[in-house]
């Protein structure tokens, strides 16, 4: 797989978390497929509405995603997996909350 694909959805990783940090819907709703199925590390799935939403309603606070690893294979001729670490900061009703994540991402 060219170097430069690769950058590029390195980047598109770059701008989804850097989205969900600042609530940037407008964003969030041009990098994500409609059918997306967003899945968090408690099990809880979501549409992509109800993941936007639920961040520019202030119910989900990103305050920081710092990628610690990232993969990026190919799939199939016009699709990626992106396989990888990150650290997460969030707020929440009883303060921040700072885990480690692995995560997986679909890109066509």
């Amino acid at each position: 797989m060219p170097a430069k694909t690769i950058e590029a959805i390195r980047g598109l990783e770059r701008d989804r978390f850097r989205a969900m940090v600042e609530g940037d819907s407008e964003t969030l709703d041009v990098l994500l497929a409609e059918n997306v199925s967003y899945v968090h590390t408690n099990g809880k799935r979501e549409t992509k509405r109800q993941f936007i939403d639920a961040i520019t309603a202030g119910r989900r606070r990103y305050r920081q995603i710092e990628i610690q690893s990232q993969d990026v294979m190919t799939a199939g001729p016009e699709t990626w997996l992106v396989s990888g670490r990150a650290l997460i900061e969030m707020e929440s009703k009883n303060g921040a909350l700072l885990f480690p994540i692995v995560y997986t991402a679909v890109h066509v």
